[in-house]
């Protein structure tokens, strides 16, 4: 019992002290996640309102992923997510960036849960199929490195603002070199996004 007693207080020890290195992490997932649940509401709530504009979304995205060249497919879907990266890059260069970052993760997860949300209400259980092969992987790998991009900058841009009142120095050769780093991995979740549309877009013929 004692052997049992110091593990779950050596577990909780790792775990707060997890929480309070990635404070910044926590708080942009938890953003993220809001603006999921808000865009399911919205859904939910204006189903009729929405259906014919989401259905119009969907319908042009499944034929595009069904039909275009792989090539096609990376290219569209780094640079969707490149766009949110270098507006995450930017707000790191501002000393007050903090909101901006924090709303760019909350937008871009009521975008998910508009898609997502859009996709169920329209074709069910097919819809959700859907949903799981064709926008959950690059989803979930986007946001990993959304999120780590989140974080530096909302560090960078707290660490300009003690630059500018004197309290600390700041280079931006780190910050710049993550950066790169993570728009590799963008163009590895390209990679992967590409993959699954090329062999799974033939699944969900009604989507087209």
């Amino acid at each position: 019992m004692v052997k049992r007693a110091g593990r779950a207080q050596r577990l909780q020890r790792s775990i707060r002290k997890l929480l309070y290195r990635n404070e910044i992490f926590v708080l942009l997932t938890i953003l993220f996640f809001i603006g999921i649940l808000l865009g399911a509401c919205l859904i939910r709530a204006n189903r009729d309102s929405w259906q014919g504009f989401i259905g119009q979304i969907v319908h042009g995205f499944a034929t595009g992923r069904g039909t275009q060249a792989f090539s096609q497919t990376l290219i569209q879907s780094f640079l969707g997510a490149s766009a949110f990266l270098l507006a995450i890059f930017l707000s790191g260069f501002c000393a007050v960036g903090q909101p901006f970052i924090c709303l760019i993760l909350l937008f871009r997860g009521l975008g998910y849960g508009l898609t997502a949300g859009g996709v169920y209400s329209l074709y069910g259980m097919d819809g959700m199929g859907y949903v799981v092969l064709m926008l959950l992987p690059n989803c979930i790998l986007t946001v990993l490195v959304l999120l780590r991009a989140g974080q530096s900058a909302f560090r960078f841009s707290a660490g300009l603002y003690g630059a500018m009142k004197g309290s600390a120095q700041m280079t931006a050769r780190p910050y710049c070199l993550e950066f790169l780093v993570l728009s590799a991995l963008l163009f590895g979740a390209a990679l992967i996004d590409g993959v699954c549309s090329f062999f799974c877009s033939g699944l969900f013929p009604a989507m087209g």
